[in-house]
């Protein structure tokens, strides 16, 4: 099997439909978020792909074999990654309990890192959302279990900004079986 297939049949996966038994992408995912007011209305998103998917997509895409993602493998890249919106990049967003759905998603930035390809996604929230009145809850779910949405070591969320000390994140298990947990974030007034 070429290379070639191998990068057609993961990227085949970025559209795919049927419901699957267990992962075949793994994915550590977090968020990110900057609080210089008690008022936010976007979120970003880091993906790091395991390293076989990886490795495939950045054979794919990497076109001069540099190790690395520049001008129009970037963009490539990122266009490709674009299928992954119809999934809502797994991206689950509450507030005060209801589900919210984003209002968009762009891809920011693509690139390798220790041979590990890592996506940035910019999520826009429908409504600013007043952290010190409203709960937003965040994480990450592939209902057909085809893609692992996984914490990392460093956490679910990262804070930073001028009020991000003011906010407490607490990390609850999640019911689904898809999610590996939940960040609820609240911030003092």
């Amino acid at each position: 099997m070429s290379v070639r297939h191998c990068i057609a049949g993961a990227l085949a996966l970025l559209g795919f439909t049927l419901a699957q038994a267990h992962p075949h992408i793994w994915v550590d995912s977090d968020y990110s978020l900057k609080i210089d007011s008690p008022s936010v209305d976007a979120v970003s998103a880091h993906w790091e792909f395991d390293l076989f998917t990886s490795a495939s997509l950045i054979a794919e895409f990497d076109v001069d074999g540099d190790g690395t993602l520049d001008g129009q493998e970037k963009f490539n890249t990122s266009e490709a990654l674009k299928n992954l919106e119809k999934s809502s990049y797994f991206i689950r967003v509450k507030v005060d309990g209801e589900d919210v759905t984003p209002a968009s998603y762009t891809v920011t930035d693509v690139e390798v890192n220790n041979q590990l390809l890592q996506m940035e996604l910019g999520v826009s929230l429908p409504n600013k959302v007043n952290l010190q009145s409203h709960t937003l809850s965040l994480a990450f779910g592939d209902e057909s279990n085809y893609f692992a949405m996984v914490v990392p070591e460093s956490g679910l969320l990262n804070l930073s900004g001028r009020l991000a000390e003011t906010c407490t994140p607490t990390v609850r298990d999640a019911e689904a079986y898809q999610i590996e947990a939940w960040v609820d974030l609240r911030c003092d007034p």
